[in-house]
């Protein structure tokens, strides 16, 4: 279970983009669906989500509740109801956007976690050492020979 103590700034800007009146979601279901997120996002990442600690981290969760809001307002896995020659027919590919849009916020959240500082690729030598790039530590061997005439022959 997470403990995070969600403001009202927060809860508009879902309730804006999932286009989801107060009157449509209270604020304590509101804030049910996004313990879920949270949670959701601590599975995802390792750590427990802390709001207003990252604008990335807040987006993802802020997506993914939308999406969670978006499907207790609408239903899901029904696709088309019909009862004599009313025909009701149901599109949930509408609100799914938001669940990508969170997984997106996730993937650039690790990919820039590459350490930039260090950045040691030699493209004339094709001497790269990866394990530095990524986490610090120098501790792997060259990926290719050294080219011959670049003095290492």
């Amino acid at each position: 279970m997470v403990d995070v103590t969600w403001n009202p700034g927060f809860r508009n800007r879902v309730r804006l983009l999932a286009g989801i009146e107060q009157e449509e979601l209270d604020n304590d279901s509101l804030d049910l669906l996004m313990d879920i997120s949270a949670e959701w996002y601590y599975e995802q990442i390792g750590t427990a989500f802390t709001l207003d600690s990252n604008d990335t981290d807040n987006n993802a969760v802020m997506y993914y509740s939308c999406y969670l809001a978006c499907i207790a307002q609408n239903g899901m896995g029904i696709e088309r109801i019909q009862v004599g020659d009313l025909a009701v027919y149901y599109e949930g590919d509408a609100f799914i956007h938001f669940k990508e849009l969170a997984e997106q916020q996730l993937v650039m959240k690790n990919s820039l976690s590459i350490k930039t500082t260090a950045y040691n690729a030699d493209p004339y030598l094709g001497q790269v050492n990866w394990d530095k790039n990524v986490t610090g530590v120098d501790s792997t061997k060259d990926m290719y020979p050294r080219p011959r005439g670049t003095g290492g022959d």
